[in-house]
């Protein structure tokens, strides 16, 4: 009867909790990585090079990364549905007014403002799930929550392609300028929406029974906690290691996001419709990869080889972008391999980072790792802009990620063997 209840809670949990994050996220991914299908067209109406769009890029991450830790301890106060409403209309607005700039600095300002207000997101969510669903499922469940980043590469591309070329020049303004309105104004009304339909804590959902109420509160209680206080999180080498690996991890992906469009292009395809179909490929095989190895870790209860060995593949895949013949199709075989890659490391990181942290470590802990990881975030994209000036190929950026990918995979391979070992005490030490 026990196992029946359980089913049935989870199916629950999924209509009720999950599918409202897997669409918050969507549109968070959608507003954060469009920027790379107005690449051509923002760089020729402003005046870019290809240096200060990588710089655009990556101020974004300065932005979330310097709120990132606060804001994420500060919503463990007032809740996660309000948190996430307020920074969904926030960065709906801010992303929708990028329609509307300019001159350079009006950009560079308005992808730092995005960054400042999706601060906290990703850690309230892995907070937020991790009250809900319980330890062994955790990675299913992360693979769910970060199915909204492939799944946003799938649909942008060919959404953005099509704004690009069917709405250039209505009502007199340019394509790309209508992509970032039209793409920015759902996550409004969806941030709207949240605040109402999401509980703040299992105890608030009338929907479940006194009896479920009880099973998702020892659900929550996680058996090798690592810390329950945000002020041992800080003393702890381990973190920020995995914040280090995190951070290559970041770099990789946002190379990708940022700069697919653009190896398409050089590849000799020009359409925008055409870029925006074919850059939908990789993150199409990063969904069956996510679930083949969020599944694969759950069922064998392993964390470490399943975060650092798709990172390696990652690696191996940027690698032979540089080394391969110049063939399309067999070039978009490996960056779906380095997609793939990224984005399985990806889903099995936050799934072992959720089952160590409890109480006021979790928000805080989630937050850490993330301001550290983000960094490729905005290291990446600059450094791949640099270096495309500088040679004026993307080739050299790619071995660069390869690089990263790696060092990132060997920090994973050395850190998560010790972080995911069985404790001798299930109790943290700085509560003995």
């Amino acid at each position: 009867m026990t196992n029946e209840l359980q089913t049935r809670l989870y199916h629950r949990l999924n209509w009720r909790i999950m599918s409202w994050i897997i669409v918050i996220y969507l549109m968070d991914s959608i507003d954060r990585t469009n920027l790379g299908f107005a690449r051509s067209h923002i760089s020729q109406d402003v005046g870019l090079t290809a240096a200060q769009f990588g710089f655009a890029a990556g101020i974004f991450f300065v932005g979330l990364v310097l709120f990132e830790i606060p804001i994420s301890l500060w919503s463990s106060r007032v809740g996660a549905p309000k948190t996430f409403a307020r920074i969904m209309v926030l960065w709906g607005m801010t992303s929708a007014a990028t329609g509307f700039i300019h001159s350079r600095d009006s950009f560079y300002v308005l992808r730092f403002l995005l960054g400042v207000f999706e601060a906290g997101f990703a850690p309230t969510c892995t907070y937020y799930l991790a009250r809900w669903y319980p330890e062994n499922r955790m990675s299913a469940v992360i693979f769910w929550h970060q199915l909204s980043l492939p799944l946003a590469g799938i649909i942008i591309g060919p959404i953005s392609g099509l704004i690009l070329v069917h709405f250039d020049q209505v009502a007199g303004l340019a394509g790309w300028r209508w992509m970032f309105l039209l793409e920015g104004l759902p996550s409004i009304l969806l941030g709207i929406i949240v605040a109402f339909v999401l509980p703040r804590a299992p105890k608030d959902a009338r929907w479940l029974s006194a009896q479920e109420r009880d099973m998702i509160e020892t659900w929550s209680v996680r058996q090798n906690v690592r810390h329950v206080k945000f002020s041992a999180v800080v003393r702890d080498p381990a973190i920020y290691f995995l914040g280090l690996g995190f951070f290559a991890l970041m770099a990789g992906m946002y190379m990708l996001n940022f700069w697919l469009p653009s190896i398409i292009h050089e590849s000799g395809v020009h359409s925008s419709v055409a870029v925006g179909l074919y850059s939908s490929f990789p993150y199409v095989v990063s969904v069956a990869s996510m679930a083949y190895w969020s599944a694969r870790s759950d069922r064998l209860k392993e964390r470490s080889f399943h975060c650092y060995a798709p990172a390696v593949l990652a690696s191996l895949c940027f690698l032979l972008t540089t080394v391969i013949p110049d063939i399309f199709v067999l070039k978009m075989i490996v960056l779906a391999g380095a997609t793939a890659g990224i984005y399985a490391s990806y889903v099995v990181f936050w799934a072992m980072a959720a089952n160590v942290f409890q109480g006021s470590a979790a928000t805080g802990g989630f937050a850490l790792i993330n301001a550290i990881g983000l960094w490729g975030g905005v290291i990446s994209p600059m450094v791949v802009g640099k270096l495309t000036s500088m040679t004026g190929t993307l080739s050299v950026g790619m071995l660069c990620m390869a690089v990263t990918v790696a060092f990132g995979a060997l920090i994973l391979w050395s850190v998560t063997r010790r972080i995911t070992a069985p404790s001798v005490s299930p109790v943290p030490s700085e509560i003995l």
